[in-house]
């Protein structure tokens, strides 16, 4: 994609001062995922494109088998096509598209505006908003030896111990799948910068921001072959502390094998809840999955 791709400027007059219409990203995102290109409905105008809705493939491991799946990400539509029911419109007829690709489910994160929308219009269901715990490393010298280094996507890729741990997933529940290469292409991603911490049966991915001048390791992923102990838990959290210069971290999602122990977000620090919301495009199934892990390296927000 281009400077002169209409989505991308679409979505840089939308969602101006963000990474979201940058071509490279969209370039990386939408045509280069391992999973499959993307899912999109568009419409023009005279004035260009007006309006925008994309699923990106994925998949989701479950107790029953690999589910074909898609994340719902970007949505934009131009204040000049807003009203009429154009956002319901759109994503009707994505939907329909990525079912006849072989999508049977889209799940994805919602803020507090958009979430209604979602809910009453198209049919998805609120499983509730992504918990938001921040954590203060324990001092202490216990716990596994952790490994800690800048991401590098063409070693992990290579990489057996990597694939032992993904591969393992947790047979309990349902959770977004990963592999050596889609991981690789995770991690790939353009503008940002991870750091992998390894350590027996434990690979987990941090990044590092700062909130409100202070400096924060943000743990995005904790993937691991066995429930992790406290000690297990705490020398992640000290690594991504360690790694980032933090003095705090902080875990926002679901991850029922970490064992992570914090203190909820205060509620003023958070710019809006993190609403995660499912639906299933395939018509013979009826209740939600009861997600065991979804965290910020499953989808866009780092």
């Amino acid at each position: 994609m281009t400077d002169d791709d209409p989505t991308g400027r679409l979505l840089r007059e939308v969602f101006p001062g963000t990474h979201v219409g940058d071509p490279a990203y969209l370039r990386w995102l939408y045509r280069d995922s391992p999973f499959g290109p993307v899912v999109e409905t568009n419409v023009d105008d005279d004035a260009g494109r007006s309006a925008h809705y994309a699923v990106v493939p994925c998949t989701l491991d479950a107790p029953g088998g690999p589910v074909g799946a898609a994340l719902s990400l970007n949505t934009a539509v131009h204040e000049r096509a807003r009203g009429g029911g154009m956002f319901t419109r759109i994503a009707d007829e994505t939907f329909a598209l990525a079912r006849a690709a072989g999508v049977r489910a889209v799940i994805g994160v919602a803020n507090a505006n958009s979430t209604p929308g979602f809910v009453r219009r198209l049919g998805f269901t609120l499983l509730g908003p992504l918990p938001a715990t921040v954590l203060v490393p324990r001092p202490g010298r216990g716990g596994p030896a952790v490994r800690s280094a800048p991401a590098d996507p063409t070693a992990l890729e290579r990489d057996a111990d990597v694939a032992a741990v993904l591969a393992a997933g947790d047979p309990r529940g349902v959770h977004r799948a990963w592999t050596p290469a889609t991981l690789a292409w995770r991690l790939g991603a353009p503008q940002a910068r991870y750091v992998v911490h390894r350590a027996p049966g434990i690979v987990a991915v941090t990044t590092g921001e700062r909130r409100q001048g202070v400096p924060v390791a943000v743990l995005l992923a904790v993937l691991t072959d066995h429930d992790l102990e406290r000690r297990e838990a705490d020398a992640i959290v000290r690594s991504a502390c360690r790694a980032h210069r933090a003095p705090i971290a902080l875990h926002v999602g679901l991850n029922r094998r970490a064992g992570l122990r914090g203190v909820p977000l205060p509620e003023r620090l958070r710019p809006s809840p993190l609403n995660l919301i499912f639906r299933w495009l395939d018509e013979t199934q009826v209740a939600a999955p009861q997600l065991d892990r979804f965290e910020f390296l499953d989808f866009d927000a780092y």
